[in-house]
């Protein structure tokens, strides 16, 4: 059975566009991934800039670059998945 972390990364990768301007990340993930955030972690170069590419002044991001980023800042809800476990016996 997939993680709930592979699982939402899996709907992310659904819902979203390949390519789209950063600006919409709030709209597209129902603010559950904010683009003021972002560009804060930008400016502080935690995020690796390959997520990010541009068109003029507009910052265009890569779904699949972000969203395996953004992965590594997520973790499991340890209670569900205890419980979960205890059902997969």
């Amino acid at each position: 059975m997939s993680s709930s972390i592979d699982q939402t990364i899996l709907e992310f990768q659904q819902a979203l566009p390949v390519i789209f301007r950063g600006k919409e990340l709030d709209r597209l993930t129902g603010k559950a991934i904010r683009w003021r955030s972002i560009q804060n972690l930008r400016s502080k170069r935690t995020i690796p800039p390959e997520c990010f590419i541009y068109s003029g002044s507009k910052v265009l991001v890569r779904r699949d670059l972000f969203l395996e980023w953004w992965r590594g800042t997520l973790r499991e809800n340890t209670v569900a998945a205890k419980r979960r476990a205890r059902h997969d016996v």
